[in-house]
């Protein structure tokens, strides 16, 4: 069992930040909660930042894996420090958030909501419009909104250091010490000091530092024809890329949905290059007759040729979105080495394997968030309030080399299906019921009707698609029909 912590931090004020603050907060058991946001807002990355023009200052550090580092901390502290576009740019920081105007959540909010917390069913109009009154999907701002209230309405937001980023985070003896730094609007300085914990609870997301593969011929491309390469973190709005010869790179989310939207007004058809969709949506999304399925791109040409693993080749095209998704990014935590796109060492996705004192809330994708951060959360906190145990160093350390073998580096690692129940079920173990005198929250065992409204919400978009394809087939034939009577005219 991990000693007691009297004094714990928590990094991040998205969903999973929300959740685990509110699951430390009803433990009852810290002297001190403090929390940190580098942004001026609850919201982690729901949060619309229109203002921040978008874009990679480095495709050659993103590729190389050397993108956002650690920053160099002043000597002596506490001092202010003039601002600087290294530590202050926003796209060296990666602080931009990969939300748009009209972005929807997609997952049903009786799966995605927290057990305590219900997700509003204000719809917007292309919500109503595409889906009808009974639509799952909320926009971007309601999904905000519900995170900003889970901290006001308990009183949490006054626990919330805001415009305040974790530049490091290291474990001194038996401390944590964190160095801080925060931005004052329309200063021309920065403060830094150091406050110091029993404990610290990373939740600061995945979803900043955008992920490019290491692709024959990109970096001597991106440099022949620069402002081609795009990641979908920046894609903004389909309008764009009217009448443009478009690629979109990956087979998961980000990338049908980038389709979706860029095919209403890129030159037809748009190209998909993926090696194998996500095997939950299946083909289904690409199939359409906008869209023109290619393999991966085995190489760029300085002539600007693209060519596929299927053994054709596209030139001419005016930009390459790579909907590839995200690496994690620790800059404040520099003995954490990201590898092979996964965290290694830790137990169940959420706690360092050599020292429990850090842990990890949201670090996983599949399905189920935000819901499975609140079983990480209550996990968490039961630990640090000295309620729960972990098992044996060796167990956990079996745990991680059986995944490792059953699944592989990177994202199949950490995503969680098929196996929803399992995981959820061995956190609820771990986090026990709640201790006396306290008004912790109580995990509910698994529940499989959360897994057929998630299995529902796939199947009412994969059902989508299919009739707009058809609609589109269908329009296809009648426009094609219309130019023979014409012609006859």
């Amino acid at each position: 069992m991990v000693s007691k912590a009297k004094r714990v931090a928590v990094i991040g004020t998205g969903p999973a930040g929300a959740i685990a603050v509110d699951s430390l907060v009803q433990e009852n058991a810290f002297d001190i909660i403090r929390v940190f946001e580098r942004k001026d807002m609850t919201g982690g990355t729901w949060v619309y930042t229109p203002e921040l023009p978008a874009g990679i200052p480095s495709l050659r550090d993103l590729v190389q894996r050397t993108a956002d580092g650690t920053v160099q901390i002043p000597q002596e502290l506490p001092t202010w420090t003039l601002k600087n576009e290294r530590i202050n740019n926003h796209q060296y920081r990666f602080s931009d958030t990969p939300m748009q105007e009209g972005l929807h959540s997609n997952i049903a909010p009786s799966v995605m909501a927290f057990t305590q917390e219900l997700i509003p069913g204000t719809l917007s109009d292309w919500s109503l419009s595409q889906y009808g009154p009974n639509s799952i999907f909320r926009h971007r701002e309601i999904i905000r909104e519900w995170v900003e209230n889970i901290f006001i309405n308990s009183g949490n937001d006054k626990l919330i250091e805001f415009k305040t980023t974790v530049e490091l985070a290291e474990k001194r003896g038996e401390e944590w010490v964190l160095t801080l730094r925060k931005e004052f609007p329309g200063k021309t300085k920065d403060y830094w000091w150091q406050e110091t914990f029993d404990a610290v609870v990373v939740a600061s997301g995945h979803f900043s530092l955008p992920y490019v593969p290491n692709i024959p011929g990109l970096l001597e491309y991106n440099d022949r024809f620069p402002g081609r390469i795009l990641h979908s973190k920046h894609y903004r709005a389909a309008k764009a890329f009217k009448g443009k010869k478009v690629v979109v790179v990956g087979g998961s989310v980000s990338a049908f949905d980038t389709l979706h939207e860029v095919r209403t007004e890129a030159k037809t058809p748009v190209y998909a290059s993926l090696r194998k969709p996500l095997s939950s949506f299946g083909w289904t999304p690409f199939e359409h007759p906008s869209i023109s399925i290619k393999k991966e791109i085995t190489q760029f040409g300085l002539d600007g040729a693209i060519y596929f693993g299927d053994g054709t080749t596209l030139t001419d095209i005016d930009h390459v979105i790579f909907a590839t998704g995200y690496d994690f990014s620790f800059p404040f935590l520099p003995k954490v080495k990201v590898l092979h796109r996964r965290i290694p060492g830790l137990y169940l996705h959420v706690f360092k394997q050599d020292d429990p004192t850090l842990a990890f809330i949201g670090a996983v994708t599949g399905g189920f968030t935000f819901r499975v951060y609140e079983w990480q959360a209550v996990a968490v906190a039961r630990l640090l309030a000295g309620r729960a145990s972990l098992p044996p160093l060796e167990e956990q350390q079996k745990w991680e080399a059986a995944r490792l073998a059953k699944r592989g580096e990177g994202i199949p690692f950490y995503y969680l299906g098929p196996e929803f129940e399992e995981y959820f079920e061995t956190l609820r173990a771990i986090a026990g019921d709640p201790g006396a005198g306290s008004k912790g929250r109580v995990l509910p065992k698994f529940d499989p009707k959360w897994l057929e409204a998630f299995l529902a919400t796939i199947e009412g978009r994969i059902a989508w698609w299919k009739k707009q394809a058809l609609l589109a087939a269908k329009n296809k034939i009648e426009l094609a029909e219309g130019s023979k009577f014409r012609a006859k005219l």
